[in-house]
């Protein structure tokens, strides 16, 4: 399917589908299987976020929002290497890491001599708990070193050595790569990895948040 053959949705049809996705990805978790993330593509301005930002809120849902395209380290996005030595004691054997190491041997353990890489959770997700919406925003809009970082992260929700906690989903926002943004390009191996749906603008939508936000009736009334 190419992007012109999207299925286009109004906000209020969009929070009913996000609500449908992550209803299913739970059910498909309970049975070992992998969550479907989704990218939501629109025009600047329209209401992505917000409207996710608004979901989150709804479900009762922690959320995470990373701009792809104002990270600068690929340290920040998918956490920093770090290493680890291989303990062992009568009663187990285990990696730990570096600056736990003098801990252990005070606990009985003695090093084996082997060592491994191992990556810790970035900040944004360390200690987070269950249940949560993490929103990568404008992620076509990021370097590529990003957008391929990701990837992995899109497709089994984990990064080499660690994963999201349970119940978390990924949604993605972007703009149309129409040459009116200065976007990037993806390619049809990374689209295979969520489903894709165009957000569209609805004038009775808009009406009703107006309204419920207070904007003049002016603006509402289009005078």
């Amino acid at each position: 399917m190419s992007r012109k053959d999207l299925v286009s949705i109004n906000p209020n049809e969009l929070k009913d589908f996000l609500n449908h996705i992550i209803s299913n990805n739970r059910h498909l978790q309970e049975n070992g299987k992998g969550p479907v993330a989704v990218e939501v593509i629109g025009e600047s301005g329209i209401g992505k976020t917000s409207s996710i930002i608004q979901l989150a809120d709804e479900l009762g849902l922690n959320f995470v929002k990373l701009n792809l395209a104002q990270i600068e380290e690929i340290g920040d996005l998918v956490g920093f290497p770090i290493r680890q030595f291989e303990m062992t004691n009568d009663k187990q054997t285990l990696f730990v890491d570096e600056h736990l190491v003098e801990d252990y041997r005070k606990e009985g353990f003695k090093a084996t001599g082997k060592n491994q890489m191992s990556y810790c959770p970035p900040e944004w997700i360390a200690n987070k708990e269950n249940g949560g919406i993490l929103l990568l925003d404008d992620w076509n809009r990021a370097d590529q070193r990003f957008i391929q970082a990701v990837m992995e992260l899109i497709d089994r929700q984990q990064y080499i050595s660690w994963s999201l906690p349970k119940d978390w989903h990924i949604l993605l926002t972007s703009n149309p790569d129409n040459g009116d943004y200065l976007v990037n390009s993806i390619d049809n191996a990374q689209k295979t990895r969520f489903i894709s749906v165009n957000l569209k603008f609805d004038i009775n939508c808009w009406g009703v948040w107006a309204e419920n936000n207070q904007i003049d009736g002016r603006y509402r009334d289009g005078k």
